[in-house]
């Protein structure tokens, strides 16, 4: 469908065996090498997209500022106009998300806690960079879904940054279970609980989890 020049290929193993010298590690320890891996491998797949995803919106905006409808430049409709500042947003948000968090796992914070936002950084970007390509495509209309411009290798590439790595619903697993026990040492912590700020905090009958 997209990416065509990745040069994907299947690779199958039948009754393989592996000489103990060639072990790389130790047996069954492959968990505490995949994770580390993945830090960079889901951070920079969703960098890529942003990248990827630019293009779309610098051919849009200069196609809706050149397009006429009804004898004006249709970047003056706000149809279309909101949709190209729409995924500038999304652009921009994705861009500051990469920032902060490639600025984090550079400073060493827990590894725990790195896996967690580059999780929710892999998830968001990937998926904000999709939305930003398919207004790109909607406000050139007909033509953006043509071969005449690259909007629609574009948006076929981008499809894929959704799945590889890791899919959008595993970056959630990871990002809940990760979050619930980042939550769960704060409640163990002397921060401040906010749960007290209200009112009637106290009022513990009224407070039924059951």
């Amino acid at each position: 469908m997209g990416c065509r020049g990745g040069g994907t290929a299947r690779v199958v193993f039948e009754d393989v065996r592996v000489p103990k010298s060639n072990i790389l590690g130790e047996v069954n320890g492959a968990t505490a090498i995949f994770y580390p891996m993945m830090i960079p491998e889901r951070l920079g797949t969703a960098a890529m997209t942003i990248g990827a995803a630019r293009p779309a919106l610098e051919i849009a905006t200069d196609y809706t500022a050149k397009r006429k409808a009804f004898g004006t430049k249709i970047k003056n409709f706000q149809a279309v106009g909101f949709k190209v500042a729409d995924a500038v947003n999304k652009l921009d948000t994705s861009r500051a998300m990469i920032y902060c968090t490639a600025r984090a796992v550079d400073a060493g914070i827990d590894a725990k806690r790195a896996r967690r936002m580059v999780s929710q950084a892999k998830k968001f970007v990937t998926e904000q960079c999709w939305d930003a390509v398919n207004l790109c495509m909607q406000v050139m209309g007909g033509i953006g879904y043509t071969d005449v411009y690259p909007i629609e290798k574009i948006l076929r590439d981008l499809r894929l940054s959704m799945i590889w790595t890791g899919t959008s619903e595993i970056m959630n697993l990871i990002v809940q279970n990760e979050w619930y026990k980042e939550r769960a040492q704060e409640k163990n912590s002397n921060i401040r609980n906010c749960e007290f700020d209200s009112v009637n905090a106290f009022a513990e009958d009224e407070k039924i989890y059951e």
